[in-house]
């Protein structure tokens, strides 16, 4: 059984090691390991985890997770001061990738102020994981004055893209390759 539970530091590995065995890139290349691990992980379990939702496992490890920034000008700041520097020294190429993401999320960051990353291990899949802790996310923001959040999918993702419609987004544009996608609740 899978449990749906806030972040504690001792996921920390767990999750940056589903990060790097769900992404899309290669990751045996150990400057975009790097890149991924800080760009869709380290930033939200370090900076934001009180937004950070885990699927774990009977043995309470995290095998999946939902990472959240909730204010997109507070994760802007705290991003480009600690993290973005970090991101240069990998090169370029890197530092052009993650300004596309971040420059992405700006332009629909008024009307959506809360963007999300959600990875899951194989063990979580289709059983109703994601959905889960979609709702934990969705209630959490709730709580906190947030109504609305977005993220961007690729459009050859369609798996993504069928289970970000059942849990209530949208696609509000096409950019560079991803669908930007967004839910108000």
């Amino acid at each position: 059984m899978i449990n749906i539970r806030k972040y504690e530091d001792k996921d920390r590995d767990n999750m940056r090691k589903v990060c790097l065995e769900t992404s899309s890139f290669d990751v045996s290349n150990k400057k975009t390991a790097r890149f991924i691990t800080l760009m869709y992980c380290d930033y939200y379990i370090e900076a934001e985890p009180d937004s950070c939702f885990v699927a774990a496992d009977e043995e309470d490890n995290a095998v999946g997770y939902l990472l959240c920034g909730k204010n997109f000008e507070e994760y802007y700041k705290v991003f480009m001061g600690l993290y973005m520097p970090e991101i240069r020294k990998l090169g370029l190429k890197y530092v052009v990738m993650a300004m596309g993401e971040i420059t992405t999320h700006r332009l629909f960051a008024k009307k959506y102020p809360a963007h999300l990353h959600v990875d899951l291990s194989d063990v979580c899949r289709h059983q109703g994981v994601g959905s889960r802790l979609m709702k934990e996310l969705k209630k959490y923001l709730s709580e906190s004055g947030i109504h609305s959040l977005m993220l961007s999918c690729g459009f050859d993702n369609k798996n993504a893209i069928r289970f970000y419609e059942r849990n209530n987004f949208k696609k509000v544009a096409n950019i560079f390759g991803s669908y930007i996608m967004a839910s108000s609740f």
